[in-house]
């Protein structure tokens, strides 16, 4: 069996050199993707019905892959968390082995005072023997930076709550974008279709002209010519419609070609004009802004960081007591307790106090700098924000203005053709025009509602359902409506109550 080891090694040597890349097929991958699709159609349930923008959110917020993500990234800062707490506990090990060797572990001596070696060997262990240990220590730096740390980590866990809500912002915003532009380009899509159909009829019957000598054949090409133009726009429009749906249907986790329907009270529900109180939504939106907030608990995580080097300097106190047992008869006591306690420390630490306090303050200096940095990136944010809202409001107006206005060409052109005094050409050019400007009505209104979901977003607005993710959608789209018909008219949210600076974030 002792033989036996050299030829193991050497077994288990070679086959690490053998270890080589082995891509996965195509087909596996293709195996792969088929089998993520289906799983993933299965965890959604099919739509029923129309849908409202506050179904329509919950959807998203329960089934978004990406905001699924998210949820898991919160949950695993969570657990990082508690395995840190548990870094603090004193250490409770359990050894154990076994040795075995070829001949005895046989010596000899030399005489101290005459310097005569001993002419006989002599051996005190078994070539073969177990032995074990059940030990138990407690080290008091180990601790401290192990507490520190499981602060560092209850700080990240908060920080991966904060995306988690950020996230849930941002997807709550991209619905309502998604949701408005789908509505208001379909109720177009009749009419962009109709058009469409009457200016591929319209294109027949100038080719019949030309052919037949009807017209002069400059005037059939310049008509031919607007008429591929306009049919260009009519189907960038069928397209823009397309393509709304399917960026809906990704972010609520529907079928690309779902025909689902959308719901809503009014073509075009008014949206607030009336300038808020920006000192109070200032505040409001560095409180719930990650990405200020964030910056308060990095500092608090530099600071534990900090703590953490200076402790490192220290020295290291450890207790410790053991149960041992050893099978080697040559012992008086194959079993024993043993208890101790034991000190070190590195002098040299005492040379990098000075660097440590400088790395420490530097590391202050960068995140107080971040924060400051964060804080009017917020601020900014809204303001632009609500300036960005404003000037598609004005956006909106002038596109109605000119809606109406070619809406009256288009009724006076169609009189006009009944009377023979303009073209059926002139006619599908005012009806173009007309719903070119209905479209830019219809994109203004949509980029209004964007203007004020990004306006929301800033301010970090996001519904209080994050108990109720897993509450039927019913429920969820309930608590969702409540809090957007509240935003809808202007009601914003404010701080209630101002606290004291914490001690970590004053300036020393």
């Amino acid at each position: 069996m002792n033989k036996s080891l050299p030829v193991m090694a050497a077994i288990l040597f070679l086959s690490g050199c053998a270890v080589k890349m082995e891509p996965i097929s195509d087909a596996d991958i293709a195996a792969a993707a088929k089998h993520d699709m289906e799983m993933i159609q299965a965890s959604v349930p099919p739509i029923n019905g129309s849908l409202t923008l506050s179904e329509a959110i919950a959807r998203a917020l329960k089934y978004n892959l990406a905001n699924r993500v998210k949820i898991m990234e919160s949950a695993l800062a969570t657990k990082n968390f508690d395995l840190a707490k548990l870094d603090m506990m004193p250490l409770f090990k359990a050894d154990g082995g076994y040795s075995a060797r070829t001949g005895k572990n046989a010596t000899n001596s030399r005489d101290y005072r005459t310097d005569v070696e001993s002419s006989s060997y002599s051996y005190s262990d078994d070539p073969q023997h177990w032995d074990g240990n059940l030990r138990f220590s407690f080290n008091v730096l180990d601790f401290g930076i192990s507490y520190l740390q499981a602060k560092q980590e209850a700080d990240r866990a908060v920080i991966a709550l904060h995306a988690r809500t950020k996230s849930m912002a941002r997807l709550i915003q991209e619905v309502r974008t998604a949701f408005w532009r789908v509505v208001l380009l379909e109720r177009v899509a009749p009419d962009v279709d109709d058009l469409l159909a009457r200016a591929d009829r319209a294109m027949k019957d100038l080719e019949t002209a030309r052919n037949e000598g009807l017209r002069p054949p400059l005037a059939v090409l310049e008509d031919k010519r607007a008429l591929i133009e306009i049919i260009q726009q009519l189907e960038t429009m069928q397209q823009s419609i397309g393509a709304a749906r399917i960026d809906l249907a990704s972010l609520i986790n529907a079928p690309t070609k779902s025909e689902f329907k959308l719901k809503v009270s009014s073509d075009f529900p008014p949206l607030p004009r009336r300038e808020p109180d920006f000192e109070k939504l200032e505040l409001y939106a560095l409180v719930h802004s990650a990405d200020y907030t964030d910056e308060i608990y990095n500092l608090r995580i530099a600071q534990n960081e900090s703590r953490k080097a200076i402790a490192r300097l220290f020295p290291s106190l450890e207790g410790f007591t053991s149960l041992n047992a050893d099978t080697n008869h040559f012992l008086a006591d194959r079993s024993w307790y043993e208890a101790g306690a034991r000190v070190s420390w590195n002098l040299f630490n005492l040379l990098r106090v000075g660097d440590v306090n400088e790395t420490n303050d530097a590391r202050r200096n960068m995140t107080v700098a971040r924060r400051m940095a964060a804080n009017m990136a917020v601020i900014t944010s809204v303001h632009v924000s609500w300036q960005e809202y404003a000037d598609a409001n004005a956006r909106l107006d002038q596109a109605k203005r000119i809606d109406d206005i070619d809406k009256e060409i288009s009724k006076l052109t169609d009189e006009s053709v009944a009377t023979d005094a303009a073209t059926g050409m002139e006619r599908i050019r005012s009806e173009i025009r007309a719903l070119r400007s209905a479209v830019a009505r219809v994109l203004a209104y949509s980029d209004a509602q964007d203007s004020y979901g990004r306006f929301l977003f800033s301010l970090g607005l996001v519904p209080d359902v994050t108990a109720s993710l897993n509450a039927p959608e019913e429920e969820l789209a309930a608590k969702i409506k409540e809090a957007l018909d509240k935003w809808e008219v202007g009601d914003l949210p404010a701080v209630d109550t101002i606290g004291t600076i914490p001690d970590f974030v004053e300036e020393k």
